[in-house]
């Protein structure tokens, strides 16, 4: 790799760790800062919504009240670059706790693009892609689709 590759990719997994940190401090506004303006961002495979980067920005800011604490551990972080382009694929591994302390997880993939964009990548997309679930509530639709 030359010097060039290696800094894309550091800042690239500086950025998917970003979204991370962003989520689990309920900092749903820095979205703003690591996401296209006309990003498409895909949560229905773990039960949430799909949409353009202020709708869900909108719907995070509601609809984890109901979980006191969560954690998306970030890892297996896979990129293919292409010049200003690029893509990924994102290991997540998240807990997330119930408002009556049951604890359940889950275990998925970020199906990502990402654009670099006067010199600082941003994400264009992000699928989520449901691998796993263990312990989730019935009346939580967050099981892996089949």
């Amino acid at each position: 790799m030359d010097i060039t590759e290696i800094s894309d990719r550091m800042e690239i997994e500086k950025l998917v760790t970003d979204y991370a940190t962003a989520v689990d401090t309920k900092n749903f506004q820095d979205f703003n800062n690591l996401f296209t303006k006309d990003a498409h961002i895909d949560y229905t495979a773990v039960g949430g919504i799909a949409g353009n980067l202020q709708e869900i920005i909108k719907y995070l800011e509601t609809a984890l009240d109901h979980f006191p604490n969560y954690q998306h551990l970030i890892s297996n972080i896979s990129l293919i670059l292409d010049g200003n382009f690029a893509s990924g694929k994102v290991m997540c591994f998240n807990p997330m706790q119930t408002e009556d302390d049951q604890v359940f997880f889950l275990g998925m993939w970020y199906l990502d693009t990402y654009e670099k964009i006067n010199d600082q990548w941003f994400i264009t997309s992000r699928v989520e892609e449901s691998s796993w679930a263990h312990n989730v509530p019935s009346y939580i639709n967050a099981k892996p689709q089949k």
